[in-house]
């Protein structure tokens, strides 16, 4: 796994979507292979809640390697198989985002990290991870649980209490259930079972469904207490 240098700053690089009001909370959300902040600009800007700034970061182009071809795409990592510094390199970079916004909302129960597909495992990989406080939620939709061999020493001290919704496909060819399935049962082998809600919504591929959208919006209203 290569993590390009542009990963630092990416609060530079983002899509902000300013509070409505007094600004209280932060959503973080993270795109998957190939998309961009503006795959969620507009999504984001109709369920936006009152009082919270939407993040919407993007990942670094970089040569990723798909079915044994090279393509230059947005991407957050290269690949698993890596080492645990590269591993702590993406999460830093992420933890940075986390960072600036509880300095403006001074309570990390007050951020909820989320994504799609690379994006949502990225979010899990970093919010389990997270150390400073607990916080508010983790949203992963559509994706892997990664780093798995490694997930041991990525558990960070809130791992088993902070929220995490799992919302997916069953018919998702791309980030297949039964793959995700197994890593979630890893998971809970090391602890993360109370504190997680698993969705599989039935004829839904790789994708976010109406249903799955409601979800996320009652996710976010219910973490942050709205």
């Amino acid at each position: 796994m290569a993590v390009a240098a542009s990963m630092k700053n990416l609060i530079d690089t983002a899509h902000i979507i300013e509070s409505k009001g007094t600004h209280k909370y932060s959503i973080i959300w993270l795109h998957g292979i190939g998309n961009s902040s503006d795959t969620y600009k507009d999504i984001f800007t109709q369920i936006q809640p009152q009082n919270t700034r939407i993040v919407l970061p993007n990942a670094p182009q970089q040569w990723i390697t798909i079915q044994d071809r090279q393509h230059y795409l947005r991407s957050w990592y290269e690949a698993e198989g890596t080492d645990i510094p590269k591993i702590f390199q993406l999460n830093e970079a992420i933890n940075e985002l986390i960072d600036g916004e509880l300095k403006l909302v001074k309570d990390a129960s007050h951020i909820i990290i989320g994504g799609f597909s690379q994006g949502g495992s990225v979010s899990l990989l970093v919010g389990l991870y997270y150390y400073k406080q607990q916080l508010g939620g983790i949203i992963c939709c559509g994706s892997d649980v990664p780093f798995r061999d490694k997930i041991s020493q990525l558990m960070g001290e809130y791992a088993t209490k902070v929220p995490i919704l799992v919302y997916h496909g069953k018919d998702d060819n791309r980030v297949k259930w039964d793959v995700t399935k197994t890593g979630l049962e890893l998971l809970e082998k090391n602890g993360v079972k109370d504190n997680i809600q698993v969705v599989v919504e039935d004829g839904v591929g790789h994708t976010i469904s109406e249903k799955g959208l409601h979800l996320i919006v009652m996710f976010i209203t219910k973490q942050f207490k709205l």
